[in-house]
């Protein structure tokens, strides 16, 4: 059942996703998106995004691996918004559980965030191993949640949906006081469970920058013409006439569109990358 039908409101006029109330809607909230449009609730919710990854990064370069391990373990999907992968799969559990951990060993064990290479949520996304639209999109919605929760209020109170008082079960982020709290509020609810609202310029099906784009875009390009001004490459292949051909398969098989693969890239050709995602960005 759609969200619209329940509550009785023409979707058509809806400013927020017109979730389905039953089953997972296979959406996420994409920082491009929410950085790409100049309102105050888009840009105050992207200010809350960049603060919050400067915050892991400076606690990454001070070795402070106690506090990040704090803040990770109670990054869990919020099943309130109805997005990704929180009702039909076993995704919806505990980032912490689910990577956190992995995690604090990967930047513990490598320079990246001290080299500079991670400067914001679109970089984490990038170069992260095992961090995917999904974890970033639920990463996210932790970060913003109370924002989130303030749009569901407005939301209701423009379209008269009743709400109901409500102790989330889940810690809340305090971006104020960079803290996660117990919260207790009032939101719609289906058969009893609470509802959060997400504008529909937050959400895609895909994100518009991420590291397939990039690979995509930029690495495989770039990895075609080396490979063509080789004077003997196993990936090239010339004919009588004079033509030349690069094995494209064969290259993408030797580069796999992995994180490992993208990161070898960015160290060797950050210049390059950093380019591709100022032309994006803008």
């Amino acid at each position: 059942m759609k969200f619209s039908a329940r509550f009785g409101i023409p979707y058509r006029k809806m400013d927020f996703v017109n979730i389905d109330l039953i089953k997972d809607n296979q959406l996420f909230i994409d920082p491009f998106r929410i950085r790409s449009i100049n309102t105050k609730f888009h840009q105050n919710c992207y200010s809350k995004i960049q603060d919050f990854i400067d915050m892991l990064i400076n606690l990454s370069k001070n070795k402070n691996f106690k506090k990040l391990i704090e803040i990770i373990e109670n990054f869990y999907e919020r099943n309130e918004t109805r997005l990704g992968y929180s009702i039909e799969t076993n995704f919806g559990k505990s980032f912490g559980q689910d990577g956190g951990t992995n995690l604090i060993k990967y930047i513990s064990k490598d320079n990246i965030f001290d080299s500079g290479f991670v400067e914001d949520i679109f970089d984490f996304l990038i170069m992260i191993p095992n961090i995917g639209e999904d974890k970033v999109s639920d990463i996210i919605t932790t970060i913003i949640f109370e924002d989130l929760v303030k749009y569901t209020q407005e939301q209701c109170k423009l379209w008269k949906i009743a709400k109901e008082k409500v102790i989330l079960k889940k810690l809340c982020w305090n971006s104020y006081k960079k803290t996660w709290e117990r919260v207790e509020t009032e939101l719609p609810n289906y058969k009893g469970k609470p509802i959060v609202l997400v504008p529909k310029t937050f959400v895609g099906k895909n994100y518009i920058f991420s590291y397939e784009s990039l690979y995509r875009d930029v690495i495989i390009p770039l990895y075609k013409k080396l490979e063509l001004e080789k004077t003997d490459s196993r990936f090239v292949v010339k004919y009588k006439n004079g033509k030349v051909h690069v094995l494209g398969n064969a290259l993408r098989k030797e580069y796999p569109c992995t994180k490992y693969v993208i990161l070898d890239f960015i160290r060797k050709y950050d210049i390059l990358y950093r380019e591709y995602k100022e032309k994006m960005l803008k």
